[in-house]
């Protein structure tokens, strides 16, 4: 899957406005990684350190195009049809009590979020299930005037839409995805999390990394042909992407309105996924983006689109265009997030209270029960018991430190972990590498002899908290 690397400058493209994209992008929300592609060619690829291109980010709703695309296959074969009623195939699954607004509910409705629903069920709102997800979701009520003429996102319906998908193709999505397009495209085995059930979530889960994501945006923006086969009927890569609800909140961004499971708009499409993941695609250029994020702010592909035309139609002067490259491949060498604050490697008379000693939390957001800290050479030495499991980390200093934390979880993996002192404070920055988060603690002793601890994340599902900051205590063994 590994394209071909060529400098911007080989393709007519300006290097100083992708150097610019970067730094707005930089100033402006967290990006993680990103791969841009023009004609099938890698012309930037980065990651932000501690992040990565090589282990995969949970994609959020970018996850959607894959459910997209297998509705396409069931399409093309016959299989389903758009106009079918949704109770043909949900019939086993119905609630003792449901909206009879449910009747009216077509696979179009779903797949263009125009199922009248009062409640976006997203990832939260499902994983505090225990089973039963898809009856649970058709116990929802329903505004019945608005079905099939207002736009409202509800992750339910992708997750039903994967249900049906199986049940009509006689495999899940991932399956069909791996089979189809995954081992065709060389991407190796791709995770997609699941329901108690074991059924593909649909909406969210897909792990993927940013060169993926981009090769994914160029099979689209080739019209489903990869290496000369056609692996997505190409009326569906049309079809899906063509702009049909308007999304009221987006009128003034570059995606204005809702497609088949995608966002569209004039000059790209793309699959969006909560804090900020990103598969564009040009409309007028063989343009391909993948982006992993951990932002708030969904301004990531508006940025994108501004840069990209400009760096296609204004051309860099000939005796400018080798210094341009090599600025913008040194901003690449150097991509990475805030450092920990603190200016020390050292302990204070104040900080060293914090070393090797147990120390046991309140309640806090990471379920963290104590911690022992220590010095290790240049590197902090944690051993923490983390939801009742024991786990030993190292921090480096001012550096990140990769910590294989949950070998046997792709979703909670790697954590990359970096600390720094001041004369009171001790700062902690984690980077879980698997996800979107990226997140700060600061500890230290008061007057009484209790360690205080703050948490700060960069993106959170949790309700907000002043300035982003949760508050915890806890108190030496």
């Amino acid at each position: 899957m590994k394209a071909a690397y060529v400098k911007p400058g080989e393709l007519g493209l300006n290097p100083e406005k992708l150097t610019e994209m970067l730094k707005e992008l930089e100033e402006t929300v967290e990006l993680h990684s990103i791969s841009v592609r023009v004609g099938g060619k890698v012309i930037l690829e980065g990651a932000w350190d501690p992040f990565s291109l090589e282990k995969p980010q949970m994609m959020h709703s970018l996850s959607k195009i894959g459910t997209s695309i297998c509705l396409g296959f069931a399409l093309d074969e016959g299989r389903i049809h758009l106009d079918d009623n949704l109770l043909e195939y949900v019939g086993d699954e119905l609630p003792e009590e449901y909206d009879p607004a449910l009747k009216d509910l077509t696979i179009y409705h779903l797949l263009t979020m125009q199922a009248g629903s009062k409640e976006c069920c997203n990832n939260v709102w499902f994983s505090r299930l225990e089973k039963e997800w898809e009856t649970n979701w058709l116990k929802q009520p329903k505004i019945r005037e608005d079905i099939g003429k207002a736009f409202h996102y509800d992750s339910g319906c992708s997750y039903t839409l994967s249900r049906i998908i199986t049940k009509v193709m006689g495999k899940n999505c991932l399956a069909i995805m791996q089979e189809r397009v995954f081992d065709k495209m060389g991407f190796g085995k791709i995770n997609w999390l699941t329901s108690p059930e074991g059924h593909n979530t649909g909406g969210w889960g897909m792990y993927l990394t940013a060169n993926q994501i981009s090769a994914l945006a160029q099979l689209l923006v080739q019209r489903g042909k990869w290496n000369s086969e056609q692996l997505i009927p190409e009326w569906w890569v049309e079809e899906m992407s063509k702009m049909r609800v308007e999304i009221p909140e987006d009128k003034k961004k570059a995606l204005t309105h809702y497609a088949y499971h995608i966002k569209a708009g004039k000059e790209i499409f793309a699959a969006e996924g909560a804090f900020g993941q990103y598969l564009i695609c040009f409309r007028d250029y063989p343009v391909a983006i993948g982006i992993t994020a951990g932002a708030s702010e969904y301004l990531a592909a508006d940025i994108c689109l501004k840069y990209i035309k400009d760096a296609i139609q204004i051309p860099c002067a000939k005796e400018k265009l080798d210094e341009a490259q090599e600025q913008l491949e040194e901003k690449v060498a150097h991509l990475t997030l805030t450092e920990p604050e603190g200016d020390r490697k050292e302990t204070d008379k104040a900080t060293e209270k914090l070393l090797d000693k147990t120390i046991v939390f309140t309640e806090n957001p990471r379920q963290i029960e104590s911690a022992q800290i220590s010095k290790y050479g240049d590197e902090l030495k944690l051993v923490l018991t983390v939801d009742g499991e024991k786990k030993v980390l190292f921090a480096g200093y001012k550096n990140w430190k990769c910590n294989d934390m949950y070998p046997n979880d792709f979703t909670r993996r790697y954590h990359a972990i970096s600390y720094a002192f001041d004369e009171d404070a001790l700062y902690i920055s984690v980077g879980l590498l698997n996800t979107s988060y990226r997140e700060e603690y600061c500890l230290w002793v008061n007057s009484e002899d209790v360690v205080v601890g703050t948490w700060r994340p960069n993106v959170t599902y949790l309700p907000a908290e002043e300035n982003m900051t949760w508050k915890f205590t806890g108190t030496f063994a």
